[in-house]
């Protein structure tokens, strides 16, 4: 198994397959992979963002929003994960 991560990229691309994408700003995303560059910017379409956040002696609340195109840039990506 050779494959660099480029090329894992680009199957996914191919299959049509979505992804989760762990952010710097402790976000989620999941969505499908359209495009990407070396890098590591990526062009998501139909993406659910999933966030929380916690005010003092609460439970933490989840948040959610749907984005039809999205473009992260690749620096602030920390973790992708086909889905």
């Amino acid at each position: 198994m050779n494959e660099s991560p480029l090329q894992l990229l680009s199957e996914i691309i191919i299959n049509r397959k979505n992804v989760i994408v762990f952010t710097r700003n402790n976000k989620k995303l999941v969505g499908y992979l359209r495009a990407f560059d070396k890098h590591f910017n990526l062009i998501l379409e139909n993406v659910r963002e999933i966030w929380s956040s916690r005010k003092k002696g609460q439970n933490p609340k989840f948040h959610e929003r749907l984005i039809q195109k999205l473009i992260i840039r690749g620096d602030s990506v920390i973790l992708l994960l086909p889905n």
